[in-house]
């Protein structure tokens, strides 16, 4: 299995690993048309750990969580649903599943990451399942790009600004990219 150890330079001192937290994202294309993004989460721990509440042997997974949006091609989220298979209060952390159907209506490309904060107050969300959604809208982007149906502009339309633009250093208004590929959108940098 790769690890982030594999492409970082040698740590300057002995460790041992003391956590570990796997997120799959997966996205679906439904015969209706719609789309599933769904997002997984498993922590773990490599010995034996234990909550007031709880002991979690080694190995076994801490918090197994997943999270599904259902969207439309506009990125409207439809549908919303969420499910914890392990937690450490399982009594109470599974209460905060439900408090996901507050994104229903959000558009993953505007804000989104703002309306999750906006919609489900912090006393009411699961800090896992928030981290989920907060994936959600870069995994729609690269599941419509295969398909050219996200607006990131063509030769052929001038008039929309390509949502790429300004959203990370490649696309940045003063780049490159933007000088080469979308020039009627290149700002020149202020000195």
């Amino acid at each position: 299995m790769v690890t982030p150890s594999h492409f970082l330079p040698s740590p300057v001192a002995r460790r041992k690993l003391s956590h570990e937290r796997n997120i799959q994202l997966q996205a679906y294309e439904r015969e209706d048309g719609l789309l599933d993004l769904e997002a997984l989460i498993e922590d773990g721990k490599p010995e034996t750990f234990a909550t007031r509440t709880r002991q979690f042997d080694s190995g076994v997974p801490i918090h197994l969580m997943i999270l599904r949006l259902t969207v439309n091609r506009q990125m409207d989220v439809l549908e919303a649903r969420a499910t914890m298979q392990r937690m450490p209060f399982p009594t109470i952390c599974h209460e905060a599943t439900a408090s996901v159907q507050a994104l229903v209506g959000a558009n993953l490309l505007r804000g989104f990451r703002s309306e999750i904060s906006r919609r489900i107050p912090r006393s009411e969300r699961c800090s896992h399942l928030s981290e989920l959604a907060a994936l959600m809208p870069t995994l729609a982007v690269q599941t419509l790009m295969k398909e050219g149906e996200v607006e990131f502009g063509s030769k052929e339309d001038t008039a929309s600004r390509p949502l790429k633009i300004g959203g990370c250093h490649a696309y940045r208004e003063d780049g490159p990219l933007v000088l080469q590929y979308y020039p009627q959108w290149y700002r020149k940098a202020e000195d």
